[in-house]
């Protein structure tokens, strides 16, 4: 026993010098210097060697930084590079391997990154032609793409990891315009409870805020169980707010114009509005509505008032009254022809806000423009100049309107195909490599 120690003793040194050494790290790499290539074409004007040289060297900095923020372990440059990187799959080993090559051509400075994944002989490479203010994103992009590509995280990928990934189904949310709905909704209950009150004749304050508060809650309620039943967009909601205020406001008006009692105003009101919310919700229910729909219903009812206004003081030949019968007729007939039309052209908010815009304004220059006729001394043709000044203000809302249409007309207009060849200069194509300058006929033939 005495002797077998000792050559026990040696053989358990000795193994330690026989063991294979330890296996490459997954993430290990090398990464090889950049090589400086010659064009494929010979250049008339080659450039600076020196120019060339110092953007290799920069490319060798971005990759090494790339690298490290992908994680993988970059370990020294080998002692002897391969002699021929033609064929890097010939060098595969246990570590990644990474080879930088740039060149210059007559469009500027070309990288090729190459990229070999451990134990592979696959090789990765990914060629563009790359300004130098541009080389680091282009490169921290084009190495993710390549390392990723490479380690095959979508092709790898199990059933079974698949699997427990669940499909999440989003639902769009039904009646987004319920708030818009239960906001007007409750406005009418309170109107109606409070026209209730004013139609009986008792200026009682204890029943007046409990019948308003109850009206309010029953419009809220109803309003709610019709978002329940219905799909309610936020333009439907808006379209039947313009059948509620516009025919009230008519109603309202039409009637303190004809001296109606003061407590069955309201009532004129109510039953207009009901009938407009009738009208709306029928025309909602038969055929799309769009928010351009809703927008031009309310721009009908707003330029049907001031319209309705300007022609009752037109026949007056005064503006020392106030026109409600004009403002109540025109307020109800532009919703009511706005409305029908928004069923049939649906275009889009921003024209009808821009239009609103264009015919405003220019009814304030048309009264702008005509305001010197009114500054003169009353005489007796004053009623005349009156009129030509009202007739100035919806002559400019007219053609201000009109400018913002024929101004806005594409906006809605679909895009149409022409088999006429069209010039063109400037970038006429994007390629992988980068934008495309120049001339070119751009057609169907």
């Amino acid at each position: 026993m005495a002797r077998i120690a000792p050559v026990l003793a040696l053989v358990g040194a000795a193994l330690p010098l026989t063991a294979a050494p330890p296996a490459a790290a997954a993430d290990d790499t090398v990464v090889l210097e950049t090589e400086i290539a010659r064009a494929p074409e010979p250049l008339p004007d080659r450039g600076s060697d020196l120019e060339l040289a110092a953007f290799a060297r920069q490319v060798d900095a971005l990759v090494l930084e790339a690298a490290r923020d992908l994680g993988l372990r970059v370990g020294p440059k080998p002692e002897t590079a391969p002699s021929d990187r033609s064929d890097l799959a010939a060098s595969a080993s246990e570590e990644w391997l990474v080879s930088p090559r740039v060149f210059r051509d007559a469009g500027g400075f070309v990288v090729e990154l190459r990229v070999v994944p451990p134990r592979s002989r696959v090789v990765y490479a990914r060629t563009q032609r790359v300004h130098p203010e541009t080389l680091e994103i282009r490169l921290m992009t084009t190495m993710r793409d390549l390392v990723e590509a490479a380690r095959g995280r979508d092709a790898r990928r199990s059933e079974g990891e698949r699997a427990r990934r669940p499909a999440v189904v989003t639902e769009p949310a039904r009646s987004p315009g319920r708030a818009v709905l239960a906001f007007h909704g409750a406005l009418l209950g309170g109107f109606a409870g409070y026209s209730i009150q004013e139609a009986s004749g008792s200026n009682d304050a204890r029943l007046t805020y409990p019948l308003a508060a109850l009206g309010a809650g029953i419009g809220l309620g109803g309003s709610m169980l019709v978002a329940e039943e219905w799909d309610i967009s936020v333009a439907d909601a808006w379209y039947l707010s313009a059948g509620i205020f516009w025919p009230s406001l008519s109603g309202w008006l039409l009637a303190d114009s004809y001296d109606v009692a003061d407590e069955d105003r309201y009532a004129y009101a109510l039953v207009s509005a009901a009938g407009g919310l009738s009208l709306a919700a029928i025309g909602a229910g038969t055929a799309r509505v769009g928010e351009g729909s809703a927008a031009l219903a309310h721009s009908g009812g707003a330029f049907g008032t001031l319209l309705g206004g300007l022609a009752e003081l037109f026949v007056e030949g005064t503006t020392g009254i106030t026109p409600r019968r004009g403002m109540g007729y025109g307020a109800g007939a532009g919703v009511l022809v706005a409305g029908a039309l928004a069923l049939h052209l649906d275009p889009s908010a921003a024209r009808v806000l821009l239009v609103d815009l264009g015919a405003s304004l220019g009814a304030l220059t048309g009264a702008a423009a005509a305001s010197p006729l009114l500054l003169v001394e009353p005489t007796a043709d004053q009623p005349t100049r009156t009129r030509l000044w009202l007739a100035g203000i919806a002559a400019g809302t007219f053609a201000g309107g009109a400018i913002a249409l024929w101004a806005t007309r594409t906006a809605d207009t679909k895009p149409t195909t022409s088999t006429t060849p069209i010039p063109e200069v400037g970038l006429v194509s994007v390629t992988e490599l980068g934008p495309v300058f120049g001339a070119a006929l751009r057609g169907t033939w």
